[in-house]
């Protein structure tokens, strides 16, 4: 399933590290806006995540990994609302080798 937003993400999935990464980068559109631009569309994006969330079944895998990118973009909320964020910097999250990774990997694959 695509989620399409102000965030690219990818998956760095090297066999020899212990976990996988995810790289978030904000779209050079979305750096472009203003930040109550941005603030506004991110909620949106943050309410989009939360509606194909809940149209999916528990049990599908798609659903796992849209969790964890919601989670994440939640946590970034504040940090956008503030003026905290380098937008034009990769954010990276290291995650485990666990379902959930491998559901986000499906996701984005």
């Amino acid at each position: 399933m695509l989620i399409d937003g102000p965030l690219k993400i990818g998956v760095l999935d090297q066999p020899e590290m212990p976990g996988r990464e995810l790289h978030f980068t904000f779209t050079p559109e979305f750096q472009a806006l203003d930040q109550l631009a941005q603030v506004a569309q991110f909620q949106v994006y943050l309410q989009t995540l939360q509606q194909q969330i809940h149209s999916l079944k528990e049990d599908d895998q798609n659903r796992a990994g849209m969790l964890i990118v919601q989670q994440i973009a939640e946590q970034l909320m504040p940090h956008l609302q503030g003026g905290d964020l380098e937008l034009d910097e990769t954010i990276v999250v290291e995650m485990g080798r666990d379902e959930s990774s491998l559901s986000l990997m499906n996701l984005l694959g």
